[in-house]
């Protein structure tokens, strides 16, 4: 029965992801944790890993039609992965001292607000131009950090990150969005995998799904609407959040 449940939930994530641009983080990461019951730490290390593994081809894609600004992706690149490792190592090692459980809570609480912060970015992108113009060139450092200590955040919040920071075509920032956000997941899930944060099988059957959900959307792409991709996609992320939150409560 896991078996099947991960691999119908890597089916919708690659389906999701294909049809709607949402990062894999936002679906990823709270669904790990409502349906598999795996501990923050965990589903982000899984969720990360498994998510590096679908977006390879689309990364792939993006830079063989010309659709990255390599120069941009150096700009970013610079100072999200610094602060990305950085935080990703800091909670590995916290999670190994005493402090360990209350670690594994408050991740809860950073995943549950990166992700409704995610879904507010999509809704109403100036939100994030606003951010942007009080951080300033901390964007990029921002951006890393939350993905380096939630998972959350590769791509739905890079890619208003890149537009504020560039005039780019917005094919090319979503390629270059693309290419570093695998970069960024890339990162968090070795770190979180290599501190022993990680569901090897989980990730493997959530992957596997994901690569067939994103070859049965190509046909969708063209059927659904955005409305009714977009009412699935924020229905199910608010399931997730609504679980997270009432669990959250009752600890």
């Amino acid at each position: 029965m896991f078996e099947v449940t991960a691999l119908m939930f890597g089916i919708l994530c690659g389906l999701l992801i294909l049809l709607s641009g949402v990062g894999a983080g936002v679906i990823m990461v709270p669904g790990m944790m409502l349906l598999f019951g795996v501990a923050p730490a965990t589903a982000v290390g899984s969720a990360s890993l498994a998510s590096v593994l679908i977006k390879v081809a689309a990364a792939y894609a993006h830079g063989r039609d010309s659709r990255v600004d390599w120069a941009l992706f150096k700009r970013f690149s610079r100072w999200a992965v610094p602060s990305c490792l950085l935080l990703a190592l800091a909670i590995t090692l916290l999670l190994r001292t005493s402090w360990g459980a209350g670690v594994q809570h408050g991740l809860k609480v950073t995943v549950l607000a990166a992700a409704g912060f995610a879904v507010l970015v999509s809704f109403r992108p100036q939100v994030l131009q606003h951010v942007g113009q009080w951080l300033g060139g901390l964007m990029p450092l921002a951006c890393g950090a939350m993905v380096g200590a939630t998972g959350v955040g590769g791509g739905v919040l890079i890619v208003p990150a890149l537009s504020a920071m560039s005039g780019a075509d917005i094919k090319v920032v979503v390629g270059t969005s693309t290419v570093i956000g695998l970069l960024l997941s890339a990162c968090t899930g070795l770190v979180f995998g290599g501190g022993g944060h990680l569901e090897p099988m989980l990730a493997l059957l959530v992957t596997l799904g994901g690569g067939a959900g994103v070859m049965l959307g190509r046909p969708l792409v063209i059927r659904l609407s955005n409305r009714a991709i977009s009412a699935l996609v924020y229905t199910l992320i608010g399931v997730s959040l609504l679980h997270m939150t009432y669990d959250l409560i009752l600890v």
